[in-house]
């Protein structure tokens, strides 16, 4: 076996987990790799072991080896046990007996076959890979399943899944239809291909993909009347979607099947998602939804489909079978959030005209779609898709799977990126073939959202990272803030923009202005990321008349490298928190010199010099001062009060909010003599409501003493050192530093 499992584990850890690594563009994890190299086309492979008998076996006696990406998913239950894939040249079918193969065998997937000694042949028309079966009743070899364990043993994985790989042909259906030569076989048998311009001929606007008792056939015929079967499983989890009216494009796999030797047999196509089927106008579909009136009516029970109406109200508490209209709140918000009624009309109160939509607890649907928690959904349209059944003693719609919703405007965001991409942010890729994603820096575990072209095909890149819809008009507070880094490795095209849309779909936005806030520098070298750089207060006031989005945009050309670019702790319309420490390190260099400095926000060092922490001391760096508060990178800076008479050193706080129940503060002396004495003052209008004063006889030199002390402080109030200047000497005297002075709010 070649690690089969082991090689799944990377990937999947690789693409969901450790792409959260600042180093994911330069993976440290082992992708993994083929142990043999292809030497045969799956062409050439056919042509080679191809039998015209409808079925037979052949065992490969030479060290031959065929590759292909995977052009199959059974994850809808549509494909069963078979997996197919193409190499450019030819596609092919394996039959395997194992269920679920999507989870192991994604399309784009590479996967290299060494067929020595393994079976090739053909089951009732189909050539495939397979295992050898003597069918009694025809006393003929055919190709079954492969057992699990023996198809695990040959198969090997090769890299990571590609889409670009993926090789899908466009044919028209007289390209193979009634040909049964073996030309014709061996060029499409297995082969990923694309009809366009086709209409489902039974489709009614009530039949579905498939009966519910069987695999079921419909049929595609193209403007000629060329005709091809449509196979659908009873177990495809689109099997009761209503089957599309109008002209549509099919996306599947062709297979042919054949009962009898040398028999014509039948081409057959299978679809592998209900995705395959591209447009179509018919009823019940995402772009013609029923109305609620059409949902009502008899003959569309049971129908799986889609449907639209407005959100007029809930089912009320304590009601188990709705029999009138006082049955339903028809208000928001709701009592309790497990329903919501929908009708054709906005203002409906007639629950004969509606139906209800139950909301499973625990479900998606009622975490998003209950009008008890997003009571602005309330007379709002909604797109639906479920089954039309009866529900509470009247018509619902029951069992949704998908819907589109109206975004309900967020009054504020706190996103961090820690885990996921959230559901409610919306990535949008408008050119290539990369998106946003999430990622974690292994290093301190901090999850992040990033993009970047690295590996990327189909330059332009051109991404979105958008935010919920933002309600600036009734948020506290219209600022934007978030952080940014970026690793620019050399590159000479990628741009990292910031755009207020009104629309989460950039392409349909009419308000589209480009923001400008501090973002991350490129660096020239190592480390190759960028520090993170917080944006400033983006004020998004003038936007303030209603709901907008923030979009965050990766764009680049070709290039040689990609620079990866990094978005983390997105906020909006949070009230600033208040300042609980001061900001000494945004004052200016260190410095010997006697002076007065300010900080950024208004702490006023009087008759001081500068000290900072650091490595090594060499005045005005001290190693006792050490870090800023938090840090473990930033140096303190610590303002020293001057002791002599003449010029007392002092240190004035701005005017604080919030009141304050601890005060604590680093001080120390990096200088000779045994005093130091300097008063702590609180106060209010002026007024001093409380007072520490500190008097040591006997300081250590270069060693850091804590202050920590309760009191009570309500409201506005500034803190105050002043230095006691011990010696009542007039020059350079019993100088006293402080730092990482902080406080506890009141409130």
């Amino acid at each position: 076996m070649k690690r089969f499992n082991y090689y799944l584990s990377l990937m999947l850890l690789l693409v969901f987990t450790a792409a959260c690594n600042d180093e994911f563009d330069q993976p440290p994890m082992v992708i993994p790799t083929a142990q043999h190299t292809p030497n045969m086309t799956i062409a050439e492979f056919k042509a080679k072991y191809w039998q015209d008998a409808v079925n037979y076996i052949d065992t490969v006696k030479e060290d031959i080896v065929i590759h292909g990406w995977v052009t199959s998913s059974d994850e809808s239950g549509n494909i069963y046990k078979s997996l197919y894939i193409s190499d450019g040249t030819a596609g092919i079918n394996i039959s395997i007996n194992q269920n679920s193969l999507y989870n192991n065998y994604r399309i784009g997937q590479e996967i290299v076959i060494p067929m020595k000694d393994y079976f090739v042949g053909k089951y009732n028309g189909q050539q495939q890979l397979g295992y050898p079966a003597w069918y009694a009743s025809g006393s003929v070899w055919e190709a079954t399943f492969l057992p699990q364990a023996m198809w695990e043993s040959m198969v090997e994985i090769n890299g990571l899944p590609d889409l670009s790989k993926v090789d899908t042909v466009d044919v028209s259906i007289s390209d193979f239809q009634g040909k049964y030569d073996a030309e014709t076989l061996l060029k499409y048998q297995g082969k990923l291909v694309r009809i366009s311009g086709v209409q489902f001929v039974e489709a009614n606007g009530t039949l579905t993909y498939a009966e519910s008792s069987a695999t079921t056939n419909r049929t595609i015929a193209d403007e000629d009347g060329n005709q091809l079967v449509v196979r659908n499983s009873n177990y495809a989890d689109f099997r009761a979607d209503v089957l599309p009216e109008g002209t549509v494009d099919v996306v599947g796999l062709l297979s042919f099947y054949a009962t009898r030797q040398n028999s014509s047999g039948t081409w057959q196509f299978y679809l592998r998602s209900a995705d395959d089927v591209i447009g179509g106008g018919g009823k019940g579909t995402r772009s013609n939804p029923y109305e609620i009136n059409e949902v009502i009516a008899d003959q569309h029970k049971d129908t799986k489909a889609w449907a639209m109406g407005y959100i007029v109200g809930a089912v009320a508490s304590g009601v188990t079978t709705v029999t009138s209209n006082a049955d339903i709140e028809w208000k928001a918000p709701s009592t309790i959030d497990n329903t919501i009624v929908l009708a054709d009309d906005a203002n409906c109160t007639d629950i004969n005209k509606c139906v209800i939509i139950p909301l499973p607890q625990g479900s998606k649907a009622r975490e998003e779609l209950n009008i008890k928690d997003y009571p602005a959904l309330y007379k709002k349209q909604l797109k639906v898709k479920g089954v039309f059944a009866n529900f509470m003693g009247k018509a619902g719609i029951i069992d949704i799977e998908d819907w589109e919703r109206p975004d309900v405007p967020v009054l504020s965001l706190e996103e961090t990126f820690d885990t996921a991409l959230p559901d409610t942010w919306f990535s949008q890729t408008v050119s290539g073939d990369k998106s946003w994603y999430q990622t974690v820096f292994a290093q301190t575990g901090n999850g992040y959202a990033a993009m970047t072209g690295y590996k990327g095909n189909n330059p332009p890149f051109d991404a979105w990272l958008i935010t919920p819809c933002l309600d600036i008009e009734n948020a506290a507070s219209k600022i934007l803030t978030f952080r940014t880094q970026v690793a620019g490795y050399g590159s000479t095209t990628s741009k990292f923009e910031v755009y207020i849309l009104n629309s989460k779909k950039p392409e349909d936005a009419t308000v589209k202005v480009k923001l400008n806030p501090a973002i991350a520098t490129p660096t020239g070298g190592s480390p190759v990321y960028s520090d993170w750089k917080e944006s400033g207060d983006v004020d998004l006031s003038q936007w303030a008349d209603g709901s907008y989005y923030i979009g965050f945009r990766f764009y680049a050309t070709a290039d040689e490298n990609y620079a990866t670019w990094c978005v983390d702790d997105v906020t909006f319309g949070i009230p600033p928190k208040l300042p609980t420490s001061s900001d000494f390190e945004t004052m200016p260099a260190h410095t010997t010199s006697l002076g007065n400095y300010t900080s950024t926000a208004g702490w006023a060092a009087n008759n001081c010099t500068l000290l900072e922490g650091g490595a090594a001391d060499g005045n005005p760096v001290f190693t006792f001062i050490g870090y800023a508060l938090g840090s473990t990178s930033v140096y303190a800076k610590a303002p020293t009060m001057n002791g002599g008479t003449a010029t007392t050193g002092s240190i004035v706080s701005p005017v604080l909010k919030g009141g304050m129940t601890k005060l604590r503060f680093n001080y120390g002396s990096a200088y000779s003599g045994k005093l130091l004495a300097f008063r702590v003052d609180v106060k209010q209008n002026g007024n001093v409501v409380k007072t520490w004063t500190i008097n040591d006889t006997n300081v250590t030199q270069k060693h850091a003493y804590s202050f920590e002390e309760s009191c009570s402080v309500q409201g506005d109030f500034t803190i105050e050192f002043t230095n006691l200047c011990p010696s009542n000497a007039t020059g350079n005297k019993d100088r006293a530093s402080i730092w990482n002075v902080n406080w506890d709010p009141a409130n």
